[in-house]
This record gives C-alpha cells, structure tokens and sequence, in this order.
C-alpha cells in the first residue's frame, strides 16, 4: 500500500535541513566562496550592536546605559533577558576575529557603547579602559586583515543623556 506517512517525513526533514547543516560549517562556508567571482574590492563581512554582543555589565568602568535601564525594568522584556553576558565579546572578541577570519570575512562592522567610553554621559571623565577595549579590538581586526567599520550609534547611549535630554528625541542629543 505504499510507505506509511510516518516514514516519509523524516526522511523529507533530512532531504531539506541536511544541507543546511553541512553548508553552515566555516570550512564549508570559507571553501564556497569563490572570491574570483566578485569585484576586487567587494567587502564580505560581519556586523554586530554593541549592547547585543559586548556584554561586560559595567566592566572596566562601564557605566549605564538606556538599554541597561530598559532590560532590567521588570516587565519590559517577556522573558526577563538582557545583554548583561549577551555573547560576551568584551571578552571574546579574539576568538570571534578568529571565526571571521576562518569565514574569511574581510569587514567587520560594529557599534560602539557610549558608556563604555563615557560612563556618566557628557559630565563625566573619559573611560580610558572602554578606549583601551576598541583600540585592541580595532587592532585585532587589522592584524587578521579585516577592515573595521565603525557605528557611532547604535541605539543606545548612556543613561544620563536619556534621562537629561529624552534621548535622541532632543536635538541637543
């Protein structure tokens, strides 16, 4: 009577997901891509928000941010999660470049945190240790030979300007 329905779906799963999970392993991901077939001068990167991927919960001086403030408001955010860890690339970042450079991305996008670098918005001193983290992130990215690009703003910003001024709904901002 033909092969029972049971039998068939899984066996259609794997005929869809299989290659899925075989075309997304960075050797396979790196050995597919043909630079030959694009421009000299085409940029294959990566992209990332600060707040999304740092995580570092005021580390190294990092003071508050919007996104802090907003993420630990009890009832803003269903399941309760904030970037606190998020993938810890404050961290991290040297294994990610390593990853990039298997993927052999040549760009890397990323945004800087405001209260990385100023921790008490604009009246307060200079955390030269959020200085200290881009410089050697930038570095990294250039010694593998990936050319950074970096968002001034991506959302968020310390917590006193959001207070002070509402944010990037005053043009003071």
């Amino acid at each position: 009577m033909g092969t029972p329905r049971l039998f068939k779906l899984p066996f259609l799963l794997e005929l869809i997901f299989l290659p899925l999970f075989v075309s997304s392993h960075p050797k396979a991901l790196k050995d597919s891509l043909d630079p030959s077939s694009l421009p000299p001068n085409f940029l294959f990167g990566t992209a990332s928000s600060s707040y999304q991927f740092e995580g570092a919960y005021l580390s190294d001086g990092k003071g508050l941010s919007n996104w802090d403030i907003f993420t630990h408001t009890s009832g803003k955010i269903i399941d309760g999660s904030n970037g606190d860890i998020a993938v810890d690339q404050y961290h991290r970042f040297l294994e990610d470049i390593d990853l990039m450079e298997t993927l052999g991305v040549n760009s890397y996008r990323f945004s800087i945190s405001w209260a990385r670098i100023l921790p008490k918005g604009r009246f307060g001193d200079i955390n030269r240790a959020g200085i200290s983290y881009y410089n050697k992130l930038i570095n990294a990215l250039l010694l593998k030979g990936i050319q950074p690009f970096v968002t001034l703003s991506h959302y968020d910003m310390p917590q006193e300007l959001e207070e002070r001024y509402g944010g990037w709904l005053s043009p003071k901002c």
